[in-house]
């Protein structure tokens, strides 16, 4: 029987790894055997006590530090001996039917090798932001002035995708060993893209799957809010380093599929919108009771300020 290995990698949400095991247990495959790995990323709390008390079936995985969620997905993929693996979020959770929609898709078309369900909000069904393409400054302006992209929005047929949402991502195992692992380089961010490029480099095609969806909270381990809603910024700890991680991997992202040109030309981009981020901030230091928040946003945006886009080994 084709067999299924589930991922999910755990960063202080017990209770929502638990509900996501739940809905893979209520709406588990016909057409697979499914086994289920939380890697924990040193939550410090009671997480894998948690997890293991309420699935105590489910494989985990203590990772001993926050290795990110590349890494910690390595460590459940690099000895996987199953014929798919899904890449899941703990804060997703999976719609009835729509394991088996995606593996039926891919036993009938070979020529894919990834492929992903459409991203709804858990609250209201709504679709989210799904990026469609590569991140290119074209395209990152485009989407800057035309707004958030729902590529599966009235399709029923599978859409070929530049690049599939790591929330959901449904892979073949074998291409684990011709494309490779997540780049662990990467910390949280773009890990993704920079796969979903590599496979397309060898080949591959990648589908969106309309008819398959999974319910995603969104933001609940980084501190943002899903892509493409609006929300009231926070300013927390976790908050602000994703603010500077999200930058750094897409320095990342283009070192190693674009030119140095572009990569300059982005860190032109990213500077002169951080300069402009901290007018806000700068001016409730100066003149409002919320200084110390003032003063933590005006850090983290000049420490991606000095951030060197060439450096590989920028922490």
């Amino acid at each position: 029987m084709t067999s299924l290995t589930v991922s999910i990698v755990n960063y202080k949400t017990p209770q929502l790894v638990i509900e996501c095991i739940n809905s893979l247990k209520r709406f588990a495959p016909r057409l697979a055997s499914m086994r289920v790995i939380v890697v924990d990323n040193a939550s410090a709390d009671d997480s894998l006590a948690l997890i293991g008390a309420a699935h105590s079936d489910v494989q985990l995985i203590d990772a001993g530090d926050n290795l990110g969620f590349a890494a910690g997905n390595n460590l459940a993929l690099q000895d996987c001996e199953s014929d798919y693996v899904l890449l899941l979020n703990s804060d997703a959770l999976v719609d009835d039917g729509s394991l088996d929609h995606l593996l039926q898709v891919m036993q009938n078309n070979p020529q894919v090798g990834a492929v992903s369900a459409r991203v709804v909000n858990a609250d209201d069904g709504q679709d989210q932001d799904y990026p469609a393409r590569f991140p290119s400054l074209l395209e990152m302006f485009r989407r800057a002035l035309s707004g958030p992209q729902f590529p599966a929005h009235g399709q029923q047929d599978p859409v070929v995708m530049e690049r599939l949402h790591g929330a959901c991502m449904l892979i073949r195992s074998k291409l684990l060993n011709s494309v490779g692992l997540l780049d662990d380089g990467f910390f949280m961010y773009d890990e993704d893209v920079d796969w979903c490029v590599r496979a397309r480099q060898q080949g591959w095609q990648l589908w969106l799957i309309p008819q398959a969806r999974v319910l995603h909270h969104g933001g609940r381990s980084s501190g943002r809010s899903p892509s493409g809603r609006a929300s009231s910024p926070t300013l927390s700890p976790t908050a602000l380093r994703m603010r500077y991680e999200l930058r750094r991997s897409r320095y990342r992202l283009y070192r190693k599929h674009r030119t140095g040109w572009e990569l300059l030309l982005l860190k032109l981009c990213t500077d002169t919108a951080m300069l402009l981020a901290c007018v806000r901030p700068a001016l409730h230091y100066l003149t409002s009771q919320q200084r110390k928040e003032a003063l933590a946003l005006l850090q983290a945006n000049l420490k991606i300020i000095a951030l060197n886009p060439f450096d590989a080994e920028a922490p």
